[in-house]
C-alpha cells in the first residue's frame, strides 16, 4: 500500500478528503494529516511516508516550503499538489519543485476526484517501475536540468495553448522544434501534456479531449512523445474540419474563443465579438456552437462564473464588485447567475468549508 500523508489547514477539507475518497481501492492508506507544512516535516521525521498531498497556501509553512524541504530531506517521497490557483505560474512553480500531479480545489465539485486519483495511482506505480534496481530515492529525470531550461519551456508551453497548430502545419512543425531544442525530460513531457490537456479543454467542449488524459502516461520517451502529439494533432484537425466550415473562419473563431478568456466585462457580447470579426451575428453563432462545443452565451458565461469563483476564493473584494470584474454589471443578477451554476450564492460559497475544497483561503 502506498503511505499517503494530508496535509491542509482547513479542517473540514482534511477531513472531507480523507473520508471520502476511496484511498484504500486504488491502493493508498491515509497514515496521517497536519495542518501546515512544519507539522508534516515533524510527521515525516517519525513516520514513512510515499505519497505527499499538499495544499499550497497554508500559515507557518506553505505548500511551496514544505516541497523544498521534503525534496532536501525525503527525496523519494511523491507530491500531489492541492491548489485553488488556476494560475499558469502556480502550477509551472509546484511542477518545477517535483511535483507529479495537481489537483485545483475548484474543479471537485465536478465528480472528477476519483478518476484523478486512479490516475494519480497509475503515475505513481510508472515512476517506481522507472526507477533503477536498488535505487530508493532521487529524481526521476536523469538530464542536467537548469532554471533557464525551466524559464525556456514555461514560456514555450504558452504557445501551445490556442489551437492553431492543429490547423497549420507550419506552425505545428515550428513548436515541435522549439520543443525538441529544449529537450525537457519524459517526466516534464508527461506533465506538459497533462497541463495542456486541461487547458485545451476548457476550450473546446469536447469529451475526447477528457479521454486522452490518460494517454500521457503512455508518453515513455521522446519517440513515443512525437506519436502521441502527432496522433493528438490529427484527432484535433479531424474535429475542428469536420465542421465543414473555410479554414479561415475556424480559426477566428479559436481566436474570439482565446481573446474573451481576457477580455470578458460587460461589453463582450456575442453580437460585439460577431462584429469584431466582421461576421454577422448569426452566422458566428453557428459557427462557434459547432466549432467550440457549445453556444458562444454558455461559454462566456462559464469562463465569467470560473473567473468569480477564484475571485470569491483568493480575494476579500466585495461581492458587487467581483461581479463588475466579471461582467455582470447588475450583482443580483451576477448572484441569480451563481446560484444557478453552483447551488449556492456567492457570500454561502465564499464561506463554505466544503469537502470539496471550496473554502481555500
Amino acid at each position: 500500500m502506498i503511505r499517503a500523508l494530508v496535509v491542509d489547514d482547513e479542517y473540514f477539507v482534511r477531513k472531507g478528503l480523507i473520508s471520502t475518497m476511496p484511498w484504500s481501492e486504488c491502493g493508498i492508506r491515509i497514515v496521517g494529516e497536519a495542518a501546515n507544512g512544519a507539522k508534516a516535516l515533524e510527521w515525516m521525521e517519525g513516520e514513512p511516508v510515499d505519497l505527499l498531498i499538499t495544499d499550497l497556501s497554508m500559515p507557518v509553512m506553505n505548500g511551496f516550503e514544505l516541497m523544498r524541504a521534503a525534496k532536501e530531506k525525503f527525496p523519494h517521497v511523491r507530491v500531489i499538489v492541492l491548489t485553488c490557483h488556476e494560475d499558469f505560474k502556480y502550477v509551472q512553480d509546484a511542477l518545477r519543485l517535483g511535483a507529479i500531479d495537481y489537483i485545483v480545489k475548484t474543479e471537485l465539485e465536478q465528480d472528477n476526484m476519483e478518476d484523478a486519483l486512479r490516475r494519480i495511482v497509475g503515475r505513481l506505480h510508472e515512476l517506481e517501475a522507472m526507477r533503477p534496481q536498488g535505487e530508493t530515492s532521487g529524481p526521476d529525470d536523469q538530464t542536467e536540468w537548469s532554471e533557464e531550461d525551466e524559464r525556456r519551456l514555461q514560456k514555450h508551453m504558452l504557445q501551445w495553448l490556442p489551437l492553431y497548430w492543429a490547423l497549420r502545419d507550419e506552425e505545428f512543425d515550428r513548436l515541435r522544434r522549439e520543443l525538441r531544442d529544449i529537450r525537457p525530460s519524459v517526466s516534464r513531457l508527461q506533465k506538459v501534456a497533462h497541463y495542456w490537456l486541461v487547458e485545451w479543454s476548457r476550450t473546446l467542449d469536447q469529451p475526447f479531449l477528457s479521454e486522452w488524459l490518460g494517454r500521457t502516461e503512455t508518453i515513455g520517451d521522446w519517440a513515443a512523445w512525437e506519436a502521441f502529439i502527432v496522433a493528438l494533432r490529427d484527432r484535433l484537425r479531424t474535429h475542428l474540419q469536420s465542421v465543414s466550415h473555410p479554414e479561415d473562419v475556424t480559426l477566428a473563431i479559436l481566436r474570439a474563443a482565446e481573446w474573451v478568456k481576457t477580455n470578458m466585462d460587460a461589453r463582450i457580447t456575442q453580437v460585439y465579438v460577431a462584429r469584431m470579426l466582421h461576421m454577422s451575428r448569426g452566422y458566428f453563432s453557428k459557427c462557434f456552437r459547432e466549432v467550440i462545443g457549445k453556444p458562444f452565451a454558455d461559454y462566456i458565461k462559464e469562463l465569467r462564473i470560473a473567473r468569480a469563483k477564484s475571485l470569491l476564493l483568493q480575494t476579500a473584494k466585495p461581492i458587487a464588485d467581483i461581479a463588475e470584474e466579471c461582467g455582470f454589471l447588475d450583482h443580483r443578477y451576477f448572484s441569480r447567475q451563481f446560484r444557478e451554476e453552483t447551488g449556492m450564492l456567492p457570500s454561502e460559497y465564499r464561506n463554505a468549508q466544503s469537502v470539496k475544497g471550496d473554502n481555500c483561503r
